[in-house]
């Protein structure tokens, strides 16, 4: 169950969300996976948004500043944001 102070971010398999909250973490967000055991038993059978997809959490306090990380890093992989 996801906290109540943190909002998704991105959706999608579990490569492109542990790289993304690299990105994050290195920024200074605090971001954490949730669902993530789904997306390593079976990545094949995730999707973006979907059924076993991985999701990238931060506080809300920090959705403005990482949604423009976001978008870059999404650009950059060809990806679409959530």
């Amino acid at each position: 169950m996801f906290h109540e102070d943190f909002s998704v971010i991105y959706s999608g398999n579990i490569v492109q969300a542990d790289l993304l909250k690299c990105v994050l973490e290195g920024e200074g967000i605090h971001a954490i996976l949730g669902d993530e055991f789904a997306g390593m038993i079976a990545p094949y059978a995730t999707s973006p948004g979907g059924l076993g997809a991985v999701k990238v959490l931060i506080p809300n306090s920090d959705v403005h500043k990482a949604r423009k990380i976001v978008e870059t890093f999404l650009k950059t992989n060809h990806l679409k944001l959530l």
